[in-house]
């Protein structure tokens, strides 16, 4: 693949495009070559940014192009004849049946369909509903989502290394060793026929995976295999995950930038004043730097995890009605995924992970109701 044409793409190694997945996806089944997950991880990306429940995404060539190896493909009949593998290729997304330890397995294709509108040279393409949801929905209390680097992901030459980075992504903030069963491997990878034998499954796929991640410099992984009698049962992948960029934590300065793409398409008129009420939050929200911060309900923490927090947020104002709202919704969706009343040092990560992507998401809420009370009253 050509990285230049990716970075020019997505940006730099620094200037990170992220896609949330929602875990349904990530544990999902399904088998694809390298450049279908390359260009299927693409659409999920668009996918995410669109708003208003809009069940496509627009895709110009050139941004396919940069995705696919072999010349003949990157045609228009090439390109076309890529999104309809798509559409007739299957995932299988698990939902578990409450009380019980079973499944319910939901059958759809990766997309919907595809329109080329020859003018312009691009493709609409049409999300599979579920799918969309999924993506669009990436803070399910019920299942979470594992953030994903996309630079460091399509750069991959290895499908079965991109489907293991996000299972181990899944995991690797909390854990260091990482056990998956060889046979649910192979099933989340829709391989249980073509590797039978686990010396073929290691040699071809677990092996050459590992060391495509190793060579992104995110991560140190080693395995270990785990025998029942003399078969290899399970495999423990011991990992160390060198990226230490803050997928979850968005100062306020990200959130400024959010905010302004959003408003991308307003009038000049419109953007600056919205700009200006962010950049006047922006002042007051420096100055909530107090050591005795408010916290909303102090008896829901350890203290352990309550210091932690006060740590953690001592830039939030959680008196504002939008701060106090994103801590609520943070603490109901820990309670109900742990089924605790605690937040004890265990929930403790997740609980911070979801409050900061609550405080980002209520912030947007925020500097849109301000910038729509500010146009009532001027023109009313």
């Amino acid at each position: 693949m050509n990285k230049e044409e990716l970075r020019k793409q997505f940006g730099t190694d620094e200037d990170i495009k992220v896609l949330m997945k929602h875990n349904a996806l990530v544990k999902a089944k399904y088998n694809l070559t390298l450049v279908q997950n390359r260009v299927f991880e693409l659409l999920l990306y668009k996918f995410q940014k669109e708003k208003d429940g809009i069940l496509s995404c627009e895709v110009h060539r050139d941004e396919f192009r940069s995705l696919i190896g072999k010349e003949k493909d990157k045609t228009i009949k090439g390109v076309s004849d890529l999104l309809e593998s798509l559409r007739v290729k299957e995932i299988l997304i698990a939902e578990k049946i409450k009380g019980k330890d079973k499944y319910k397995w939901h059958r759809f294709g990766l997309i919907n369909g595809s329109i080329y509108d020859e003018d312009k040279d691009v493709f609409t393409v049409k999300a599979t509903e579920e799918i969309y949801a999924l993506i669009q929905n990436y803070y399910d209390k019920r299942e979470g989502h594992t953030p994903i680097n996309l630079i460091v992901k399509l750069g991959m030459n290895n499908y079965y290394a991109q489907r293991l980075y996000d299972l181990l992504r899944v995991w690797s903030g909390t854990k260091k060793v990482i056990n998956y069963d060889v046979e649910e491997l192979k099933s989340l990878l829709q391989i249980e026929e073509k590797y039978s034998l686990y010396g073929d499954f290691k040699r071809r796929v677990i092996v050459p995976a590992i060391k495509e991640l190793n060579e992104t410099g995110y991560f140190e992984i080693d395995f270990k295999e785990n025998k029942v009698g003399r078969k290899v049962d399970s495999i423990d992948f011991v990992v160390k995950d060198l990226d230490k960029r803050k997928y979850f934590s968005k100062d306020i300065v990200e959130e400024v930038k959010i905010f302004e793409e959003v408003c991308v398409t307003c009038d000049d008129d419109k953007t600056q004043k919205e700009k200006n009420i962010i950049n006047t939050d922006k002042k007051l929200v420096e100055k909530s730097t107090e050591i005795n911060m408010f916290v909303p309900d102090e008896e829901i923490f350890t203290k352990g995890t309550l210091r932690s927090f006060k740590k953690d947020f001592k830039d939030i104002d959680f008196k504002n009605e939008y701060m106090e709202r994103a801590f609520d919704d943070a603490v109901m969706i820990t309670f109900d995924r742990d089924d605790v009343e605690v937040i004890k040092a265990s929930s403790y990560k997740f609980f911070k992970g979801t409050l900061d992507n609550k405080i980002v998401e209520n912030r947007l809420e925020e500097q849109k109701d301000l910038s729509h009370k500010k146009e009532m009253d001027m023109y009313w």
